[in-house]
């Protein structure tokens, strides 16, 4: 199975994941009439914004750690870590640990950067892989609010922010 790991993939994935959750959030083509037809993509338009961050993430993280990709940037992280006594942290780049807004903005310096908003950071750490399995619909405005956070985040991490 061949694995996309480095910046490059990370950078051209995000953008698209996010223009698919934008297309999502039109009107839709199929069945527009039917009850559902106003908030029937909202969660999966919530759920591609939210692998659109995470693209970006790591490859800012990529960047930060000047290699080539995700396992040799958490390779660079686990050896400080290890330096310091703590853990290892689990495996990013194929594991659903590689998932967490979260945990990926706190492997970054990005809070010490220029226009990082913790709030923002704080709403896409909502985002959750489950949203896939959900057969919930959230609001539209629930769902044009976090797309907007989205688009956000990526607009302030593309091109400023990573350097490629």
């Amino acid at each position: 199975m061949a694995t996309n790991e480095g910046i490059a993939d990370f950078m051209k994935s995000g953008p698209r994941r996010l223009r698919d959750a934008e297309e999502l959030l039109t009107e839709p083509r199929v069945n527009p009439n039917s009850s559902d037809a106003d908030r029937r993509h909202l969660r999966g338009a919530m759920y591609l914004a939210g692998y659109a961050v995470e693209c970006m993430l790591k490859a800012y993280l990529i960047d930060q750690e000047g290699t080539q990709s995700l396992s040799g940037a958490q390779g660079k992280i686990n050896e400080r870590r290890a330096s310091r006594g703590e853990p290892p942290i689990k495996d990013i780049a194929h594991t659903s640990a590689g998932h967490s807004i979260g945990l990926l903005v706190a492997l970054t310096d990005l809070a010490t950067r220029p226009g990082y908003e913790p709030k923002l950071w704080g709403q896409l750490s909502a985002w959750r892989t489950e949203w896939r399995y959900a057969s919930d619909y959230p609001s539209r405005v629930e769902a044009e609010l976090f797309i907007r956070a989205v688009r956000s985040a990526t607009d302030w991490l593309q091109p400023g922010v990573i350097d490629v």
